[in-house]
């Protein structure tokens, strides 16, 4: 393998793992990525909403910001209406979970990122506030 080929590697496996760290050093900030043009929740995606909730009622949060995106492929348009979406199915399984609806703050923010269709720009940010 190239010298090349293995920095290309190492860079493309550091920008892979850059959401994950940053997530860590954030315990207020939980993080669910989706599919591309997808609002579906997975198993792990459950599983951090849940985390988020116990967190949400271990801090006494004030406030849940539910922060959309979605990526820049497709039309705006659409995009917007993927992170309207996307941050509903949020706040119906934050609720089914036990969070009070009335502290939860849904903020669709929509297309955001290049056009770059990677994971990093398909997600929905959980900011607990206290």
């Amino acid at each position: 393998m190239t010298l090349t080929r293995t920095a290309f590697l190492c860079v493309a496996l550091l920008f892979c793992l850059a959401p994950a760290f940053g997530q860590q050093n954030d315990p207020s900030r939980f993080i669910v990525y989706f599919d591309e043009f997808s609002a579906n929740l997975n198993t792990e995606a459950r599983a951090i909403i849940a985390d988020a909730a116990k967190r949400a009622r271990e801090d006494k949060a004030s406030a849940i910001r539910i922060e959309a995106r979605a990526s820049a492929t497709g039309s705006q348009l659409a995009n917007h209406y993927l992170a309207l979406t996307r941050s509903q199915v949020m706040a119906d399984e934050l609720t089914k979970v036990g969070v009070d609806p009335g502290i939860l703050q849904q903020v669709a923010i929509g297309q955001s990122g290049s056009d770059d269709p990677s994971v990093a720009e398909r997600r929905v940010d959980i900011v607990i506030q206290r």
